[in-house]
Parts: structure tokens; C-alpha cells; sequence
């Protein structure tokens, strides 16, 4: 079969953890991470191409990819910003750091982007309760717990 997302490398680093790990299912996360590194994005095509390399159902690829906030399905923003909400985050002050990068950006989170620059969205974990509220953009953790406008505006000049 052709492949048209699997690109060579890729599929060389599948077929190293098909080798590695004795159920396949097992493989589907660290794939769809080699995935999204590439494309900043999982898209239908993406995973259909998936389940025939790996011989997976569909579904469980989906499934996957929707259950967890690392995955980004739909493309509509350059850079991916998270911003963590859960009870650590949220005690630390998420809410105020949310305000200010819809200020900044001139996008609300979860929100399809206006601009095509920043998707904003709120993630229930990041496994950051250290830096809360911690962020992320793209594959960048930020400490947020001593973040002003300035400094915010500062990391968001650097992704163009």
C-alpha cells in the first residue's frame, strides 16, 4: 500500500515498536505521538493510515486520540496552546492565566481560530502540578506561577 502520512521514517520507528512491545495495541500511543510530532495534528487520513499499517481497527485508534488532550484533531492554528485546568491549576490561578492569553491572542480558548496563530484550549491535566498553573505551547512546558503580561507576551513573540 502507498502511504501518504506514514512516511518511511515514521513507519521505520512503528515497526521498531512493533518489534519492542508483544501486543500491537501497544504501539498505538507511541505512534500517534510520532504522528502529531510531524503533522501538529491527527486527522481522519492520518489514523485510517494507521490502523492498515498496524492492522488495528479504526475505532480504537480513534478512541485514542479523542480520549486524550495531547492529541489535537482538528487543524486550525499554527501553534497549540494548553492551559491546564485541573485543581492545582486551578487553585493556582488558571483562570486569570487563560484571560490573559485570550487577551493577548485575541482568541477564546476552545474556540476555533480567528487568526490561524494560536489554538487556545483547557486541558483537564498536564502532569505539571509543580509549575501551576502550568501551560504548554506546542510541545513547550511553561512555568506559570510567577507569569505577568509582559513576560506572557514575551513567549508568545517567539512563536511565529
Amino acid at each position: 500500500m502507498q502511504y501518504t502520512y506514514l512516511t518511511e521514517d515514521i513507519r521505520q520507528k512503528i515497526d521498531k515498536y512493533l518489534n519492542t512491545f508483544p501486543v500491537k495495541e501497544q504501539v498505538i500511543i507511541q505512534a500517534l505521538h510520532l504522528i502529531y510530532s510531524k503533522y501538529r495534528d491527527i486527522e481522519l487520513p492520518h489514523m485510517e493510515e494507521l490502523s492498515n499499517y498496524i492492522q488495528v481497527p479504526l475505532n480504537q485508534i480513534e478512541g485514542i486520540v479523542h480520549f486524550y488532550d495531547m492529541f489535537r484533531v482538528k487543524r486550525n492554528a499554527r501553534h497549540h496552546i494548553r492551559v491546564c485546568k485541573n485543581l492545582p491549576c486551578h487553585i493556582m490561578g488558571c483562570k486569570k492565566l487563560l484571560e490573559l492569553f485570550e487577551k493577548l491572542t485575541n482568541e477564546k480558548a476552545n474556540e476555533e481560530s480567528k487568526h490561524g496563530r494560536f489554538y487556545i484550549e483547557t486541558v483537564e491535566c498536564i502532569g505539571a502540578c509543580s509549575v501551576a498553573p502550568a501551560f504548554m505551547i506546542d510541545d513547550d512546558l511553561y512555568d506559570g506561577t510567577k507569569i505577568t503580561e509582559e513576560k506572557l507576551n514575551e513567549i508568545l513573540s517567539k512563536y511565529t
